[in-house]
């Protein structure tokens, strides 16, 4: 049953988070500033991607952040899930141009989506099972990716 709400409290944007990263099964695209607010850390959280990615061969998992810097020193359980899973994930730190960009999303199958207006405050929209109302955040998103960036390695290069 699509649905769309409001949300206005940090909780409320981090259970609804909760709820929807379960649910995906063939692709989860994700845009935000450095993935704080999101806590892929968390266990739960982690759990679900760890889920996700291990579910089917052609599942896919973009995500593209402004930066990067946090994510390498703060993330050993998302960038475990980048090594293990570097054929199904993809991790980009976005060109510096789209550093004015303030809002942040988590799109789920192309069919629902929680989406943060403005990265510093949690006021956010979670979309549920409405592919029509998540079709604009979905080319947003294909646009951001598409602007390209540097990929982020959860491997160390060296001689």
């Amino acid at each position: 049953m699509a649905s769309e709400r409001l949300l206005t409290s940090w909780s409320e944007y981090e259970t609804a988070v909760g709820q929807l990263l379960p649910t995906a099964e063939n692709a989860i695209a994700i845009f935000d500033r450095d993935l704080a607010s999101l806590r892929l850390e968390k266990p739960g959280h982690h759990q679900a991607l760890a889920d996700f990615l291990r579910r089917a061969p052609n599942v896919r998992l973009r995500i593209a952040v402004q930066s990067a810097q946090a994510i390498r020193t703060h993330s050993p359980r998302l960038m475990q899930l980048l090594q293990t899973f570097a054929h199904r994930f993809q991790l980009v730190e976005v060109p510096p141009h789209l550093a004015r960009l303030s809002d942040s999303m988590l799109l789920i199958d192309d069919a629902s989506a929680v989406v943060r207006f403005h990265h510093d405050h949690p006021r956010s929209k979670e979309i549920l099972a409405d592919a029509d109302a998540c079709s604009p955040y979905g080319k947003r998103f294909e646009d951001i990716w598409a602007e390209g960036g540097t990929p982020i390695s959860a491997t160390t290069l060296g001689l």
